[in-house]
This record gives C-alpha cells, structure tokens and sequence, in this order.
C-alpha cells in the first residue's frame, strides 16, 4: 500500500515537472522564433535604408538638442535651453529646513506658507 502511494507521488512529482519544463523549452523557442522572424524583416535590405536614415535623423535631433551652444552659433528651428532644470529640487517641495538654497524655486510667501503648514 505504501509502495503505491509512493509511486503515485513520484509519478506526479515527476508529470509536474516535465509539464512545467516542457512549456518552458515551448516559451523559449517560441522567444527564438520570433525574435528570428523579428531580425530578418528588420535586416532586409529594402528595409536596412529607411532604418538607417531613421536612425540618423533622430541621434541628429537629439545631438544638436543636447549639444552646447557655442558662442555666435544659432540653429534655426531649435528652441535655447535654459541651463537650470525644469522642476525643483527635491527638497523644496515642502521641506521645512531652514537652508537657504533648500527652497530656491519659491518666493519668500510661498516658503513661509510652506513652513506654517
């Protein structure tokens, strides 16, 4: 009796693991496949152009945004990036430290609202 449900057991240990390995190998060759599939439509060469020029249009766009202007140098179309960042630091959004570079990004009213808050 025990011996059976020993087997039983074994058996369905065993069946467990071979369903769970074997969708696993599935998934993983599924991944390949597509991948594989993926690759080869996006390396042809009718598509190798487009992309090429695809990719150099948006690393110039993002280059000539990113670069530092130079003195004299105006690019017509792009906007003249401030140098200080567009949100404030992190201690500003409510702290209630008395430093006086914590709280840059408001006026003196706002800093004392904040504080009394």
């Amino acid at each position: 009796m025990i011996y059976y449900l020993l087997q039983a057991v074994s058996t369905a240990i065993f069946s467990t693991v071979a369903t769970i390995w074997l969708i696993e190998e599935t998934l993983i060759n599924l991944m390949m496949a597509s991948f594989l599939f993926v690759l080869r439509i996006a390396c042809h060469p009718l598509m190798l152009v487009p992309m090429l020029a695809g990719s150099y249009y948006v690393v110039r766009k993002v280059w000539l945004r990113r670069r530092q202007p130079v003195d004299g140098d105006t690019v017509p179309g792009l906007r003249s990036l401030s140098r200080t960042p567009r949100i404030g630091s992190y201690r500003s959004m409510g702290s209630l430290s008395a430093r006086s570079n914590d709280s840059c990004d408001y006026d003196d009213e706002e800093v004392r609202r904040l504080q009394c808050s």
